[in-house]
C-alpha cells in the first residue's frame, strides 16, 4: 500500500468540489467548530484562538497555509471558483467581515469588508461559487450580502447549494409519504421559481454539474 504521511495538525480532510487536485483541512484546535458558535462565544464575553485553513494539493502532498490563525477570527471552509479558492472570514475583534482570494502559490487578496453591523448575525454565513457570494440562510429567508445585495422568501425545507451565475440552486426534501429529494433552480434577480427536478445536484471535478 502507498502511504504519504503529511505533518499537519488534527483536522478534517475533504476534496474539494469543483477540482481533482485540492483538497481543504480545518483545523479548529478544540472549537468553536461552526461559526454560530464563535459568534456566541463573543457575545457571551468569550474569546476563542481562531482556526486554520490548509490547502493540500494532490497528488504531491504540497500544503499550503496562507491565512494564520489569529485569535477571535473564524475561517469559513472555502470553496473553488475556476481557478482559486474564495475564503470569508469573521473578525470578531474588528467587527467585519473579509472576503479574500486564494490562487496558490501567488498571496492572498482582500476582494472585500462588510462590517458586522451590516449583518443581523452570522448563523448560516457562508461563501459560495459562481461567482463568489456571501449568503445567509436562516428562517426561510435567503440573503446574498455580496456582491450584489438580495433578499427573498424561500421554504422551510430548502437549503442553498450552489450558485451558477444568475441562478441560485437549492436542495428540497419532501415526505409525501416517501422521502424524496428535488433540486429547485432559483432566479437570483426575482427569487422566483425557474424549474424543480427530482433527484440531486453534485459538482464534478471539472466544474460541471451531475443531476442524479
Amino acid at each position: 500500500m502507498k502511504k504519504k504521511k503529511l505533518e499537519l495538525p488534527v483536522l478534517w480532510m475533504e476534496q474539494t468540489e469543483g477540482t481533482d487536485e485540492w483538497y481543504v483541512g480545518m483545523h479548529y484546535g478544540g472549537g468553536p467548530y461552526e461559526i454560530y458558535e464563535a459568534e456566541d462565544m463573543i457575545s457571551m464575553g468569550l474569546g476563542f484562538s481562531g482556526n486554520q485553513i490548509y490547502f493540500i494539493h494532490y497528488p504531491d502532498g504540497e500544503v499550503y497555509a496562507p491565512l494564520k490563525k489569529k485569535e477571535n477570527v473564524y475561517y469559513e471552509r472555502p470553496v473553488w471558483d475556476e481557478d482559486r479558492f474564495g475564503i470569508a472570514a469573521v473578525d470578531f475583534g474588528k467587527r467585519e467581515v473579509i472576503i479574500y482570494s486564494f490562487m496558490p502559490g501567488k498571496e492572498v487578496q482582500i476582494l472585500h469588508k462588510i462590517p458586522l453591523t451590516d449583518i443581523h448575525d452570522c448563523y448560516n454565513l457562508r461563501i459560495e461559487a459562481s461567482p463568489l457570494t456571501l449568503s445567509r440562510q436562516k428562517d426561510q429567508v435567503y440573503e446574498i450580502l455580496w456582491p450584489e445585495k438580495k433578499r427573498f422568501a424561500v421554504k422551510e425545507n430548502d437549503s442553498m447549494i450552489y450558485r451558477d451565475g444568475n441562478t441560485l440552486y437549492f436542495s428540497r426534501w419532501a415526505e409525501t409519504p416517501e422521502y424524496l429529494e428535488y433540486v429547485v433552480a432559483v432566479n437570483v434577480e426575482t427569487g422566483e421559481e425557474i424549474s424543480v427536478e427530482k433527484g440531486n445536484l453534485y459538482r464534478m471535478p471539472d466544474g460541471g454539474f451531475w443531476l442524479v
